[in-house]
């Protein structure tokens, strides 16, 4: 068996412009939006290698988006669980890049303050039942590629290698891969 997770392209909402605490909140809502960059190819060899996968993503465009370039279809299934590990948004009176934003209130998060959206408790909870999914499909239809996101992929990994799968991993950026098997 096999499960290949795929991280998407580059989003059209990926831009580090200089933002308030509640500009960052749209710029997270406006992220959480988008489609992926014409310019964002999957790398060939990948597309190609999953034509006898039963194909799933999550629910956000960027993953559907980045799984009908790559396969030239929409997911088989569509699973709003895969959906990325929530970025919470916290009033501090500063200024600063959307991307700097991005690592404090992922900080923050990491230490227990996640505002309004799901805690990383909730969101490890939510990838160890993922996993679970995952593999349950796995077990139906032997190879199954997921289109979805950096964290979520990274902590389903996890849970699927303490369910005695092995891993190898290629990168970290859009269209990174994490190969596992049993």
């Amino acid at each position: 068996m096999e499960i290949i997770l795929i991280r998407h392209g580059k989003p059209t909402g990926a831009i580090n412009p200089k933002l308030s605490a509640t500009g960052f909140e749209n710029w997270v809502r406006n992220y959480n939006l988008s489609k992926i960059e014409e310019d964002s190819f999957p790398p060939k060899e990948l597309g190609g290698s999953l034509s006898s996968h039963f194909i799933v993503g999550s629910n956000l465009f960027r993953s559907i988006d980045s799984a009908c370039l790559c396969v030239n279809k929409e997911p088989d299934l569509k699973l709003k669980e895969l959906r990325e590990m929530d970025i919470p948004s916290h009033k501090l009176p500063f200024e600063f890049k959307a991307y700097t934003w991005l690592i404090i209130n992922r900080i923050l998060w990491l230490l227990g303050f996640s505002g309004k959206v799901e805690s990383f408790k909730a969101a490890k909870i939510r990838a160890k039942c993922s996993a679970e999914k995952l593999q349950e499909l796995a077990t139906q239809h032997g190879k199954v590629a997921v289109f979805g996101h950096g964290l979520m992929n990274k902590y389903m990994a996890k849970e699927l290698s303490k369910l005695g799968w092995s891993s190898t991993s290629k990168g970290k950026q859009y269209w990174s891969v994490i190969k596992l098997k049993i």
